[in-house]
């Protein structure tokens, strides 16, 4: 199975997943003039290469500056995704980074941790990832 690895722009995150290497993250900042453009690679990916597994370990990482409503939906939509996972039996994780003073990234994490049902670890870090 292919990696999948997207260079930030502006204004995309940089993705990161590749299988061999066992890290999954997306970083960066998120307002994408054309959301679906953005993250329809991605979530084919993880549909398609993801939690065939069962004995697979999967941990994903979230370290994102900023996201708008469009990219909040789309990564919802990959955090269900996980989630099915995980219900399935596949052991996820989900790493969700924010800075110190960023209440809204921080809240956005709280908010998923409610609804999803795939554990979600916060993690406060001081400086830029």
């Amino acid at each position: 199975m292919e990696a999948l690895i997207i260079e930030a722009t502006q204004k995309t995150p940089r993705v990161i997943l590749d299988p061999v290497e066992k890290h999954y993250e997306i970083s960066g900042l998120s307002l994408p003039e054309n959301v679906v453009k953005t993250y329809d690679p991605v979530i084919k990916w993880v549909e398609e290469n993801m939690g065939k597994d069962k004995n697979e370990s999967i941990v994903f990482k979230f370290k994102l500056d900023y996201l708008n409503s469009a990219s909040a939906k789309m990564i919802s939509i990959i955090l269900t995704k996980l989630e099915e996972y995980y219900k399935s039996g596949v052991h996820v994780e989900i790493e969700w980074y924010y800075k110190t003073d960023d209440d809204d990234i921080r809240s956005e994490g709280e908010i998923y941790s409610m609804l999803k049902k795939v554990p979600i670890k916060l993690i406060e870090v001081a400086s830029t990832f």
